[in-house]
């Protein structure tokens, strides 16, 4: 082992280059890994997994040509299943707490977290421990009572249980803390769950709509069978819950029902994006440790040169093939298994900040036991690998070359081995591209209405007398060019109700409601007018019957009702809000929310008019700037002083909702840079290696008359001829693989042939200046030094 370890100051072997490069590759390709096993991982702490299923709704209306699958239903539905289908062990419902936290202790102690509202038999499917404090079965019956997580316990102190929270939004509303629940792993589809709420609190803020069969379908419903049941044995008992309950209402309304039972350790592969991210993340693993793995042989082929004798003179004393694959791997062991895997951990460690953020857990959960046993097996098959194959060519150097120099070039492995290199590199860097024009282009997309000189603020619980101050002094900021108020943010995706005809009561179509908005809308997101106008807050008989709605919602109805010529005048009916409604305006198509594909809305809107601020407002400044929304700020806090609101960027809130494809990015550049510097290092030991073997040849050549020039032509048009086919390789799997990428979402850039040729060429331009350089500094050197060694 002493000899093992006196070999890592041997000069010639670039064993701190290999070390480093291995290192570095090792941390992000086992980190990737890691990832990968993570997400394969998702909710595999709920027992009997496989036999636990999330309750879907279908609906089928008049506008669809198909059945439509929503992940919510109605508040009735899970216990419903339960009573009707005797193959249901357990059945339980949830939904969040609107406009969320924070809540407060009696000991002024503020928290924030996700509120759930639970009812009591969450914890038969979920079944989280229970650490202190009351059943759940009971204690989750009773209004007003909570039970909280183990991290907020930690904040809270041991003494909580019996204390009360207020709730700031709404301090009247107080929450009894009755128990505490161990926390949520961070490999789940539910929510980041810290306080589980009574659902028969619900109706202390909102309509109570737990016995609805139907609509308000704010609530995730989840059901576990007894263990061999077959999910299709529900059918016909959920067929005749549906009958029993809405069967005469859906008929008239023209409208079909289902429910069905998903698989909960499907929820999150079966998303597209999930699933092609994965597959991402396991190609740019296998990428990273492929690439050091071959930069390390390469490296070690490289130094066979300094070591043949070495290796020959241990031949002449009687070693074998078994004792030269012996001491090789003992090599690789001490550089790869221990060396490269520890500086691996030091890097992994000191990023990870940057680490948990980019994939959005910590590294605790990303590394438990048995994910650290398969990243030290991975690590081991790589260090049998990098042992072996240097090894083979070891084992066949002569016994001869222990008494003469040993001048075997081994240039087509090098070659091979370049050539993988450079194609993943060209992949990287084309994918870099792919990925961060994709990104610009969501955040620079046009949505219909403007944004990024809007900020927000939040009005919820705020006192009516406080909003219109807090209105009234913001419009007189010099910087502010318009101000007005909605129900929701546009970054949001907006609650659906049903258009109507009064006479069949026929359901037409779903819309997404964005229900009330200021007069100045229209105008502060600067949302064109197809026809009509805007609402007219001074016909106060009227206005609250208007409605605007887009233009799809137009050419929706004029094929499914039969609409002709203009739409402003006609009315309508929609549920929740009745009718008739008329129409005063219809303006351009606007989209709300994300863009990803599994997430895109494209059902027409509609709005009200709502004549007193609510919901939130949006101040759009002349210029957005730090000052301009500092200034919002002292307004908010001077005039809304019964809560603590914040004033937020609306360009930041919808930039947000692609964090996740930022994070991929990120990601993307920092293991691109790291397999370009790796491939580059590999480079640059080929072209030492095939200089040091042609020294006598480029001495000769500039002897008689060979410019630099030429010197540097000979080895790059040998290089190129390696290089161009690995790019042109790397830049088609690009292509291919951006092509697959981009299906995940609605608005997408287009694959034109420039991306690809511009990153590639970037690419070999970089390989070429690097050897170029390398080839011009050898050239440069006096031929008679060359041949002198010789």
């Amino acid at each position: 082992m002493g000899r093992i370890f006196k070999s890592l100051f041997r000069r010639g072997e670039a064993n701190g280059i290999k070390i480093f490069c291995l290192g570095v590759g090792l941390a992000i390709g086992l980190t990737l890994l890691a990832e990968v096993i993570f997400e394969r991982s998702y909710d595999d702490f709920i027992p009997r997994l496989e036999d636990t299923y999330r309750v879907e709704s279908n609906f089928l209306r008049k506008d669809n040509d198909g059945w439509r699958s929503y992940s919510q239903t109605a508040g009735a539905i899970a216990p419903g299943i339960k009573s009707y289908c005797p193959e249901v062990e357990a059945a339980t419902r949830f939904t969040e707490l609107m406009f969320g936290s924070p809540f407060q202790s009696e000991d002024n102690k503020v928290i924030r977290g996700k509120v759930l509202l639970c009812d009591s038999s969450f914890f038969d499917v979920f079944p989280l421990p229970i650490l202190m404090g009351e059943s759940p079965h009971t204690g989750l019956e009773k209004p007003g009572n909570v039970y909280i997580s183990k991290k907020l316990l930690d904040v809270l102190g041991e003494g909580i249980i019996g204390h009360t929270l207020s709730w700031q939004e709404n301090p009247k509303v107080k929450f009894t803390v009755v128990g505490v629940f161990g926390d949520l792993p961070e490999n789940s589809h539910l929510p980041d769950l810290n306080m589980a709420v009574a659902l028969s609190s619900i109706g202390w803020y909102s309509w109570d709509g737990r016995d609805n069969w139907i609509g308000n379908d704010r609530y995730k419903s989840y059901v576990r069978l007894r263990s061999g049941t077959n999910p299709e044995q529900l059918k016909p008992n959920i067929k005749k819950m549906i009958d029993d309950h809405v069967g005469e209402e859906l008929e008239q309304a023209g409208l079909k029902l289902d429910y069905t039972l998903y698989p909960v350790k499907k929820i999150f592969v079966s998303s597209d994006y999930n699933r092609v991210m994965n597959i991402v993340f396991l190609a740019f693993a296998v990428i990273m440790l492929l690439t050091a793995m071959l930069n390390y042989i390469l490296l070690s082929i490289s130094s066979m040169v300094n070591r043949a004798k070495t290796v020959a003179t241990y031949r002449c004393y009687g070693a074998g093939s078994k004792d030269i694959y012996r001491m090789i791997l003992a090599e690789s062991f001490l550089h790869v298994g221990i060396l490269s895997l520890a500086l691996a951990v030091l890097i992994i460690f000191g990023l990870q900040d940057f680490l948990q953020e980019q994939i959005g857990h910590s590294l605790q959960s990303l590394f438990p036991p048995q994910t650290i046993i398969i990243c030290i097996l991975v690590t081991l098959a790589v260090v049998v690998v990098c042992g072996v194959m240097p090894g083979y060519l070891y084992t066949r150097i002569p016994v001869t070359y222990a008494y003469r120099r040993y001048t075997e070039s081994k240039r087509h492995w090098k070659l091979g081995l370049l050539f993988v290199q450079f194609l993943l590199t060209t992949l990287f860097v084309n994918l870099l591209a792919v990925i961060g024009l994709q990104y610009h282009t969501l955040t620079n997309y046009d949505a219909g209405f403007e944004y990024k000189s809007v900020a927000i603020v939040g009005l919820s619980n705020v006192p009516m007398a406080e909003r219109e101050r807090c209105v009234q002094e913001l419009r007189r900021l010099p910087n502010v060019v318009s101000l007005t108020w909605g129900y929701q943010s546009p970054a949001d995706r907006c609650s659906g109700n049903n258009v109507y005809l009064p006479d069949t009561k026929e359901q037409l179509m779903n819309v997404a409601d964005m229900y009330y908005v200021g007069s100045d809308y229209h105008k502060t997101f600067q949302i064109p007018l197809v026809e009509g106008e805007v609402f007219t807050p001074h016909l106060q008989d009227t206005v609250t019957r208007q409605a605007m709605v887009s233009r799809r919602f137009v050419e929706r109805m004029k094929a499914l009702a039969g609409w002709e010529g203009s739409a402003v005048g006609k009315s309508f009916f929609l549920s929740e809000h009745g009718g008739p409604l008329t129409i005063c305006g219809v303006y351009e198509e606007i989209h709300l929310g994300s863009q990803m594909t599994e997430q895109r809305d494209e059902r027409p809107t509609v709005m009200f008019y709502g004549d007193k601020p609510i919901g939130r407002l949006f101040i759009r400044f002349r210029q957005m700037s730090p000052e301009a929304m500092q200034e919002a700020q002292a307004v908010v806090d001077r005039t809304m002083t019964s809560q603590d609101k914040i004033v937020t960027s609306l360009g930041l809130e919808m930039n947000s909702l692609y964090v996740q494809l930022l994070h991929v990015r990120n990601s993307v550049l920092f293991a691109g840079l790291c397999v370009l510097i790796i491939a580059l290092i590999g480079l640059m030991a080929y072209i030492r290696d095939e200089v040091t073997r042609r020294r006598s040849e480029i001495a000769i050549r500039i002897i008689h008359g060979a410019s630099v020039a030429d010197v540097q032509r000979l080895f790059l048009t040998d290089l190129l001829k390696i290089a161009l086919p690995a790019v042109v390789v790397g830049a088609l799997l690009a292509w291919k693989v951006g092509e697959n990428l981009l299906q995940l979402f609605a608005v997408k850039i287009e694959l034109s042939w420039w991306i690809f040729t511009g990153c590639t060429l970037i690419v070999l331009l970089i390989v070429v200046m690097l050897a170029a350089l390398l080839v011009l500094k050898a050239a440069r050197v006096n031929p008679t030094e060359n041949l002198k060694t010789e």
